[in-house]
């Protein structure tokens, strides 16, 4: 086998390979490093190529603007007009506002054949409350208030019926006074009526057992 003489490059060679790589370099120090690390770019390209915001000094006019999406930001008691999109109008009348203690009360008791019996609930003007009244049997009931002070018979009726087991509602106190159910038992048998009140009446009670 003949042997191959390989010469090695001469001096010439060699310097213009190592300008060659110098020059290499300072293009990619000024172009990519500079921007990446430092945040420098006298080029311009590091920013067009967005290796200037993994410096963390990008420029923050040059980046983009992402849009985000917002609710309407109202409170209440500020101008419904003052928000994006403007607010509907304020209802007002939809609320009935109240000073008095909110409770809940319940109460029952039995009427033998042929006698009738009051719940009442005390009251002052402007007062709601939500009912809810069940009996064992049919009755008779006559739904109605009485002004403070009012003669013995004097009486306002809100709602009567001659045969029912249940009944469930609300009611707004249009008087200071009493205000409740009366039912009577027409069958032969005992009858025995429980109601539920929730609301602000001062007391749910019997009349004549307070």
């Amino acid at each position: 086998m003949s042997q191959v003489n390989i010469e090695p490059p001469s001096t010439r060679r060699l310097l213009k390979a190592t300008v060659i790589a110098i020059a290499v370099a300072g293009v990619i120090l000024v172009t990519t490093v500079l921007p990446a690390e430092y945040g420098i770019d006298p080029t311009g390209i590091g920013a067009r190529l967005g290796l200037d915001v993994l410096s963390g000094k990008a420029n923050v006019a040059t980046l983009p603007v992402v849009a985000t999406s917002r609710e309407p930001t109202a409170k209440p008691g500020l101008d419904a007009t003052a928000v994006d999109p403007p607010l509907t109008s304020v209802q007002a009348d939809t609320v009935s506002k109240h000073q008095g203690a909110f409770r809940e009360d319940t109460m029952s008791l039995t009427l033998p054949p042929g006698e009738g019996a009051e719940i009442k609930a005390a009251m002052r003007t402007g007062d709601t409350l939500v009912f809810h009244w069940n009996a064992t049997g049919e009755v008779e009931v006559d739904m109605h208030g009485e002004r403070m002070g009012a003669a013995k018979d004097e009486y306002t009726s809100y709602w009567i019926e001659k045969i029912q087991k249940e009944a469930s509602g609300t009611f707004t106190a249009p008087f200071d006074g009493s205000h409740g159910w009366y039912w009577l038992n027409r069958g032969t048998a005992p009858v025995t009526v429980q109601v539920n009140v929730a609301g602000f009446q001062e007391k749910l009670y019997r009349p004549g057992q307070q």
